[in-house]
């Protein structure tokens, strides 16, 4: 049991010295990302500009030559009723 006591406590401090070189090099790149990630906040042109994008608010169905509109947004009801739409 003796002769095997050496072989063990040396495979014990080689993992425990690559467990600790491992995580010093993981502190250092996250340290790097973190840096870089400050740096591009600075130097990001804040552009905010909001776009305008089409809502789906309705399906148009044709069913015996009559036109049935199914309104997936109630709010858009009284427009229609008012006929502010465009035919594309």
């Amino acid at each position: 049991m003796p002769d095997m006591m050496i072989p063990f406590i040396m495979l014990l401090f080689v993992t425990i010295a690559l467990i600790l070189e491992r995580k010093y090099h993981e502190d250092k790149i996250i340290g790097i990302y973190e840096d870089k990630f400050e740096n591009w906040k600075t130097h990001t042109s804040k552009n905010t500009q909001e776009t305008k994008c089409k809502e789906l608010v309705g399906l148009v169905f044709s069913e015996d030559n009559k036109l049935n509109i199914e309104l997936l947004n109630p709010k858009v009801q009284d427009r229609l009723e008012r006929k502010k739409f465009n035919i594309k």
